[in-house]
């Protein structure tokens, strides 16, 4: 019998500055995140940029963050409704992980197994679809890591990055056509940003570590299904940390599409197959209030996957057919 874990990056535990400090300063003193080795790098993470970044961090997690019971992280939420309904619906094993903060790779390990002691075999599926250093590779090598370390009963195998897997576009397609019913001048494509040294490294190794090739993969595959033409979608980048990031930013240059004429939006973010701070807050509140304070007149966000059937049924294709 197999199990599922669903991988994420993480959040914080709770919305105060002590947790979301410790949450920046975990994730920014991996060295994958940052490419840093030196201890003095993990020093300045934890001592320096989480103290400094938290307060500013905690603004935004508060608007975001679930003012109704239970009073958790959104990312958390819904990684919980998706676990229940696949466990549910497919009758299967499911726990959730983070790669920072709670619930842990360690526990989700000792959790499954405990709900079913008989596994021969668990599937990590990251939420992740699309490869990148700072999350899909941070992620999967704490999963060998620890499961490495223990000595589990059961074997592992993690799903590669499902970019362009029918299943997956499918379900956006699904997902993403009600909310086209109306005209509009631009559909746009959000996903974070990377550094772009990150990036060249990475493409040097072939299109399976490609982040550039498979963000424009998804997009052609989706408008294609979606019988969008090209022409009408725009693709932004978020969450940068710095200049030299990947561009256009959309913190930066989503304001100047009124000036162009296109006045009414529809925005995505297909690279977060379930909402957290960059969708929720770097799309939905800080792109929103720019475009719309420069001359917008409809901007139209689209939530993520989250937990809707058919992106369970689209996990459980990709499962089984991987």
């Amino acid at each position: 019998m197999i199990g599922i874990i669903l991988l994420n990056v993480g959040t914080p535990a709770e919305c105060s500055k002590p947790a979301v400090e410790q949450f920046i300063g975990d994730m920014l003193s991996d060295p994958l995140v940052l490419d840093k080795f030196k201890p003095v790098s993990k020093f300045l993470a934890r001592q320096i940029i989480a103290p400094l970044g938290s307060s500013k961090s905690l603004n935004k997690y508060s608007l975001i963050w679930r003012k109704e019971e239970p009073q958790i992280s959104p990312i958390l939420y819904y990684m919980q409704h998706l676990r229940d309904k696949l466990e549910q619906q497919k009758n299967v094993p499911v726990e959730i992980a983070m790669r920072y903060g709670s619930p842990s790779i360690a526990s989700a390990f000792d959790s499954i197994y405990k709900k079913c002691p008989n596994l021969s075999k668990i599937v990590i599926f990251p939420l992740l679809p699309h490869y990148a250093q700072s999350s899909t590779q941070t992620s999967t090598d704490e999963i060998k890591r620890v499961y490495n370390n223990n000595d589990y009963p059961f074997d592992i195998k993690i799903t590669e990055p499902y970019y362009s897997h029918p299943a997956y576009i499918s379900a956006l397609a699904t997902h993403v056509k009600p909310y086209l019913t109306d005209s509009f001048d631009r559909l746009v494509f959000s996903y974070h940003s990377l550094p772009i040294h990150q990036v060249k490294k990475a493409w040097r190794k072939g299109r399976e570590y490609d982040y550039v090739y498979q963000v424009k993969e998804t997009n052609m595959l989706l408008t294609n299904e979606l019988e969008v033409s090209p022409k009408k979608t725009l693709l932004f980048y978020s969450s940068q940390r710095g200049n030299g990031w990947l561009r256009p930013f959309l913190d930066k240059d989503i304001a100047d599409l009124p000036k162009l004429g296109w006045k009414n939006i529809v925005i995505l973010a297909p690279g977060f197959p379930v909402d957290n701070l960059e969708t929720l807050f770097d799309v939905d509140i800080e792109a929103r209030e720019l475009f719309m304070k420069a001359g917008g007149e409809k901007f139209t966000f689209i939530p993520s996957l989250n937990a809707e059937d058919y992106w369970v049924d689209a996990i459980w294709k990709i499962i089984t057919t991987s």
